[in-house]
């Protein structure tokens, strides 16, 4: 199989490559042997592969509990080795714990704990592995740990109040569905027969509603397959640069969520520089890293031109000024932060800033959606039972 990779040697500088081996664990050693240190692999011209074993996937959560535990015993003074063992003892996670086993024996070998989460890209990302490097250089792992803790505990906290206000929604959307299929498969029908003896002609939504109801009950297989192969096509599409590049501009440029989501990544962009400074990384490293972070291809390549713009001498802030995708306030501050050599403290005000602006416009938008979702119910409501009840009543009429 052909890996495609990304690297960097003893500088810093990034390499990128592809290497034709067995499986991942023989890129990371091959790489390791040419003295670069993996930040990212994937399988060239492999799709991404569905998997529905979601019970022993590593959580966000899951992963914040675990680096604030290991951070509280390696600040109480546990050696790694027994701190991950420990750790591996009273882990729930099946995942995570044969990952942790993994770590304690490769770190009781010699090897750096940043260097083993490298062989561990789909749990560990390049943030997470370059943030403990920076804390193993330092002498200042705990430090580290406590960093990559508040970090991950903030996307956990920002990703469960978007998801919370989505719950209801959602609920309504799906009992609306069901309430669909019920009148087609059990209502409708039951009525057919008194509707075809009606005299006159029937109203087309009624029509609608005989032949909607016969496909759905011949043809039901035929809509199960057809919603299945609508899915995994749009998820091919996704991996393709044409389709990320339409669905990640549609996300930041739809009618009201478009604003929440730019905010949603502006949080993670300040966030994750932040912490990335604080450990110590070279700010053209950090917006490396930081690109990895923003799951949307739009903002990756505004930070790609950040980063080049950076790379020749010019400040972060007059590089952020002269993009369209970053607001006044947040360059502003930067420059504040750049002239007064704390810059890290800027960026967390922004942080919590920009936070606080997507839990209320979270709130916002859901309090706009379940009135507008309750008119739609009561809509389709009304026309079926319009539609039922119009010809029946027309025809007592005429007794």
């Amino acid at each position: 199989m052909l890996y495609q990779y990304k690297a960097k040697d003893e500088k810093g500088n990034l390499k990128t490559g592809s290497i034709e081996t067995e499986n991942e664990d023989k890129v990371y050693l091959s790489l390791k042997k040419q003295g670069l240190f993996l930040l990212s692999i994937k399988e060239k011209g492999a799709t991404q592969k569905i998997s529905f074993n979601i019970l022993n996937r590593v959580s966000l959560k899951t992963l914040a509990i675990f680096t604030k535990e290991l951070q509280v015993m390696i600040k109480a003074g546990l050696p790694l080795v027994t701190a991950l063992k420990t750790l591996e003892e009273q882990m729930e996670n099946k995942t995570l714990k044969k990952i942790v086993s993994k770590l304690a024996q490769e770190v009781e070998g010699g090897t750096p704990l940043s260097e083993a989460l490298g062989k561990y890209p789909n749990v560990f990302s390049p943030f997470y592995i370059n943030t403990l490097t920076s804390g193993e250089k330092g002498g200042s792992l705990d430090s580290a740990l406590q960093s990559l803790a508040t970090q991950l505990e903030k996307d956990y906290d920002l990703n469960s109040t978007i998801r919370g206000a989505m719950v209801y929604p959602a609920f309504i959307l799906l009992a609306l569905f069901a309430v669909i299929i019920i009148i087609l498969i059990y209502v409708v029908p039951s009525l057919t027969n008194l509707f075809t003896e009606l005299s006159g002609t029937l109203p087309i939504t009624l029509r609608i509603l005989i032949s909607s109801s016969s496909f759905v009950r011949s043809f039901w297989w035929l809509i199960i397959i057809a919603l299945v192969g609508i899915y995994l096509l749009l998820k091919f599409w996704k991996k393709t640069p044409s389709g990320s590049h339409f669905l990640d501009n549609l996300k930041i440029q739809a009618p009201g969520l478009g604003s929440l989501i730019r905010k949603i990544y502006l949080t993670r962009f300040c966030r994750t520089t932040s912490t990335l400074i604080k450990a110590g990384l070279p700010i053209v490293d950090v917006l490396e890293t930081t690109k990895s972070v923003i799951s949307n291809t739009i903002y990756q390549k505004e930070i790609n031109n950040v980063q080049k713009k950076v790379e020749g001498g010019i400040p972060l802030s007059s590089a952020l000024k002269q993009s369209n995708f970053f607001p006044p306030m947040l360059y502003q501050l930067i420059t504040v932060g750049e002239n007064t050599g704390n810059i890290e403290q800027s960026l967390d005000t922004l942080a919590d800033f920009y936070e606080k602006d997507v839990t209320s416009a979270t709130v916002t938008l859901v309090s706009l959606i379940e009135p507008a979702l309750i008119i739609i119910i009561g809509l389709a409501v009304a026309i079926v039972v319009i539609s039922v009840m119009k010809p029946i009543y027309g025809v007592l009429n005429t007794l």
